[in-house]
């Protein structure tokens, strides 16, 4: 394993981050909560050092350690609980669904629930790349080496072979979530606004429902909240504008429509388990090679 510093003295320690064309890919220290959330991507976690980490996944308690890794399919609500004065390393990789398909060979419209168990036993194969990912990450290599990403992409088919459910990895099944009509019409106006942050109610308002109606056709359809749903998409912006801008992060609050600048640091902060500062200070960007 890398060597880290696990010092819990320390209020907050800097996020390292792999980004490209995958998603990201990301080692932090946590001690902090981070609130419920979901999103479109695959997500892995798994422990560096310090202590155990625990989270709610849906209605389930999953302690992440140095043996069991948690795997969460797109849109499986999670939060990560207390853990008082101790924190955690953590290796977190965020997958875009159509980049796993692709390096695991599977059609595009197949069920997108491939991993049926949420918390796994991490197989030795497995722990060597996450090693080798971790490594690489900390040690500040993606900047200039070109293996980087064929590690990440051998630990991405090492967690398919391990722990994909074996018959949606050899037979492609329809999704089995319908999306109402309505419900397609309010992601379209979600993801047309996150600038305006808008409520709950005013979704509902756009596509014609009653806010309750609305709420439980939106789970219904998307196995997730609209307010989970509304938050990744500002996360989502504020990820994109932090990366690809210089911009002073006062701008960046006043465009996504956080009234303070302190609002928009709490919130970066309670769902990525770091402020925007340190995320955007430690982010390196890995650009997919041709051939």
């Amino acid at each position: 394993m890398p060597t880290v510093v696990t010092d819990a003295e320390n209020a907050e320690k800097p996020v390292w981050i792999l980004r490209g064309d995958f998603g990201r890919a990301t080692v932090n220290f946590i001690i902090r909560p981070l609130v419920a959330h979901a999103h479109s991507q695959y997500q892995f976690l798994f422990k560096l050092g310090g202590s155990d980490c625990d989270f709610r996944v849906a209605a389930e308690d999953c302690t992440l350690t140095a043996e069991g890794a948690i795997c969460l399919n797109p849109w499986v609500e999670h939060a990560k609980n207390g853990n008082g004065e101790m924190g955690s390393l953590i290796l977190s990789l965020v997958i875009e669904p159509s980049w796993l398909r692709d390096r695991l060979q599977l059609a595009d419209n197949g069920s997108a629930d491939l991993f049926p168990n949420r918390l796994v036993v991490v197989t030795p194969d497995v722990r060597h790349h996450v090693d080798r990912l971790a490594a690489a990450i900390t040690h500040h290599l993606v900047a200039h080496d070109e293996g980087c990403l064929p590690i990440l992409e051998d630990l991405i088919k090492a967690l398919g072979r391990d722990f994909a459910d074996p018959a949606l990895t050899t037979g492609i099944v329809p999704s089995r979530r319908p999306v109402d009509f309505r419900i397609r019409k309010a992601l379209d106006f979600i993801q047309r606004s996150p600038v305006a942050n808008p409520s709950v109610a005013q979704v509902a308002a756009e596509v014609g429902l009653s806010r309750s109606r609305f709420f439980e056709q939106f789970r219904r359809c998307m196995g997730i909240s609209p307010q989970h749903y509304i938050d990744w998409v500002r996360m989502s912006h504020a990820i994109q504008l932090l990366g690809a801008s210089d911009k002073p992060l006062a701008d960046i609050a006043d465009e996504l429509g956080f009234e303070e600048h302190s609002h928009f640091t709490r919130f970066f902060a309670q769902h990525m388990g770091v402020p925007p500062s340190e995320f955007r200070r430690h982010s390196v960007t890995l650009t997919t090679r041709e051939g």
